[in-house]
């Protein structure tokens, strides 16, 4: 009997998680007439954003949150793009639809609502544009500071735009502690402009050369491959797979900070904000001097704030500091993983297990420091963070290639000015030099 009821539970339950996340064959064609409903579920996200810059709307934050949640795993897994050069495009899909379900939790859970930096009190939510509690001085700074989408967009539909697209945090109380890299750009407006275009047409090119790399390379394709080539031997072969390796870890950090630096075009030259609001996305990974000090200053830090809410302070909850690092680094795998469910692809456990051996590495780092009463550092930390990023780290991006990552379009053909100029420009060459 008891058998019977739990078998009833299992299949309602699983019936009922199969309505929000539909097996592959069962979804729907995503094309442009459908697009809207495949993101709708950010109205109700920016909604909990704007309540979560007003006083007393706790209680409908939280009343919120499961609508949120379910319509954002219904509306990203109801469709598919068949096509599989389209899984970067579809992952990207998935991993926004789990950031906007980590930012929903983050908005529920905060109690007091989100704050600026120098903030002492949010707004309530009858409060007009016009109404103030500040002094005559104050508000007139804060009019004047306002930008151009500030002033055309109503309060309501700005403070909600405002803290529901922050990744970072940065001049908000939940951006405190994250570490900033030091900035090389200029601040004076002109001069920022024109060092963040060059570095955009400089970064998309780097991407355009590794991602058309990638596509040459023999047995990658869009449903699969490896970076391992057996034929080789084993140095050949290991060095050939650290170069791939090396090769997507920069093309990931040159996407990032491409988009970045398109975003702080629109916010510097159309909003005339000020360059100072942003600082650099990326470090150095050049000067890293331990594993620590990759994930902290050489990584980016965009989705910092989205680990620690899945994983990070559930984890600080059971287990300390112990479990904080340990619940971001898996949070952060199974949100890349959740991310590729979307693209049609298979969960691989390899890719848990290398972030999971990330938190291994620096929790072994403390371990040191605790005993040795000296950081990890100089040539032994350089060296040990390398077994960990790019010794270890190849078993994700096997795994990512292997499911057809690599030969995915990450540039469209028809935007790769490397496949439409350079190479036949290079290939014209050596038929007059032949």
């Amino acid at each position: 009997m008891s058998y019977m009821i739990w078998f009833e539970i299992s299949y309602a339950a699983t019936e009922a998680f199969r309505q929000f996340v539909p097996h592959y064959d069962e979804r729907e064609q995503l094309e442009w007439s459908n697009l809207p409903q495949a993101i709708l579920y950010l109205i109700p996200y920016f909604f909990m954003a704007y309540l979560v810059r007003r006083q007393g709307t706790y209680l409908m934050r939280l009343l919120l949150l499961p609508t949120v949640v379910a319509m954002a795993l219904r509306c990203t897994f109801r469709y598919k793009v068949d096509d599989p050069r389209m899984a970067w495009y579809e992952w990207d899909r998935g991993l926004l639809a789990m950031f906007v379900i980590a930012k929903s939790i983050d908005f529920a859970f905060a109690s007091e609502g989100r704050l600026k930096s120098g903030e002492k009190e949010l707004r309530r939510s009858h409060e007009s544009d016009s109404t103030s509690r500040h002094s005559g001085s104050e508000r007139a700074a804060e009019l004047l500071g306002r930008n151009p989408a500030a002033r055309l967009l109503p309060r309501c539909l700005f403070d909600a735009f405002e803290v529901g697209l922050t990744m970072r945090g940065i001049g908000w109380d939940f951006g405190r502690h994250v570490p900033v890299p030091r900035s090389t750009q200029p601040l004076e407006r002109r001069a920022f402009i024109w060092a963040t275009v060059k570095s955009i047409v400089g970064t998309q090119l780097l991407i355009d050369v590794l991602d058309t790399v990638t596509k040459y390379l023999p047995g990658i394709t869009a449903t699969g491959g490896t970076i391992f080539y057996e034929s080789l031997p084993p140095l050949q072969r290991y060095a050939v797979s650290t170069a791939i390796h090396v090769a997507q870890g920069v093309l990931i950090l040159a996407g990032v900070a491409l988009v970045y630096d398109y975003a702080s075009l629109i916010g510097v030259v159309l909003l005339h904000q000020s360059p100072s609001l942003w600082p650099p996305m990326v470090g150095n990974p050049l000067q890293v001097r331990s594993l620590h000090d990759f994930w902290a200053n050489a990584w980016h830090q965009a989705l910092r704030y989205t680990f620690l809410t899945l994983g990070g302070f559930p984890g600080q909850w059971l287990a300390g500091r112990f479990g904080m690092v340990v619940g971001c680094f898996l949070a952060s795998g199974i949100f890349h993983e959740v991310g590729l469910l979307v693209a049609g692809k298979e969960f691989d456990v390899n890719v848990i297990m290398f972030f999971l051996l990330q938190a291994i590495g620096i929790l072994l780092e403390r371990a040191f420091q605790a005993i040795s009463g000296k950081k990890v550092g100089g040539i032994f930390g350089v060296l040990w963070a390398a077994i960990f990023i790019v010794g270890s780290g190849q078993i994700c991006t096997e795994s990512w290639i292997s499911r057809g990552i690599g030969g995915a379009f990450s540039i469209p053909p028809f935007l790769s000015v490397v496949r439409l100029v350079l190479l036949p420009l290079v290939r014209l060459c050596i038929r007059h030099l032949s």
